[in-house]
């Protein structure tokens, strides 16, 4: 088992370089511990590649994530897609503290309820391994944009998230299933929803 400081430390240092393919290389068969502790979700390029075209197609201008973490995966995507990432979370307390784990990116604090200003309608909305059904549908309720991206376990992975990939409540507004693949081999799916009403 690999030591967990030293894991760190490469991506620490990797990050400082800028050598994103570097750090995904770190974890190819997404089964390393103690890389779950920084990141939940270890994409391939092939997967960077899926989420390129579909920004492309939707003409998408950045990716807002929603309870992103350390932010690892945003600084990845905003490397890789070429695209601005804005990454939220709750308990700026925790995250600033000297027992969080290092964050990638800087952290926009969301303690209070969603507010309709902060989610451009340019951007993406993206979801990893959210866990608060209510409080997705608060940010779908505040959202006017078109785009949104669940990244989670399928059913049978023995992981649960909510929303769940391709079981997503959207509280009755009208979306579809526009895309999805598979991260690597692990059972986690990027899922991509668009608005109905868009064409």
């Amino acid at each position: 088992m690999e030591n967990e400081d030293i894991f760190l430390d490469t991506v620490l240092k990797f990050h400082k370089e800028d050598r994103w393919k570097d750090i995904l290389k770190l974890n190819e068969k997404s089964d390393k511990d103690c890389a779950i502790k920084i990141l939940w979700v270890w994409p391939s390029e092939e997967n960077l590649d899926f989420l390129r075209k579909i920004c492309d197609e939707r003409n998408i201008q950045g990716v807002i994530s929603v309870g992103c973490g350390s932010g690892l995966l945003e600084w990845i995507l905003s490397k890789s897609l070429g695209l601005d990432v804005v990454g939220y979370e709750i308990n700026k307390q925790w995250w600033e503290s000297k027992y969080s784990v290092p964050t990638f990116i800087k952290l926009r604090y969301h303690d209070q309820s969603v507010q309709e200003n902060v989610l451009d309608p340019r951007y993406a909305l993206l979801f990893c391994y959210f866990n608060n059904g209510p409080a997705f549908l608060e940010y779908i309720d505040n959202y006017k944009g078109n785009t949104v991206i669940i990244i989670g376990p399928s059913r049978g992975a023995g992981r649960h998230t909510d929303p769940e990939p391709f079981k997503a409540n959207f509280g009755g507004m009208k979306w579809r299933l526009y895309g999805y693949q598979e991260v690597k081999d692990t059972k986690d799916f990027i899922v991509v929803y668009v608005r109905l009403c868009d064409n």
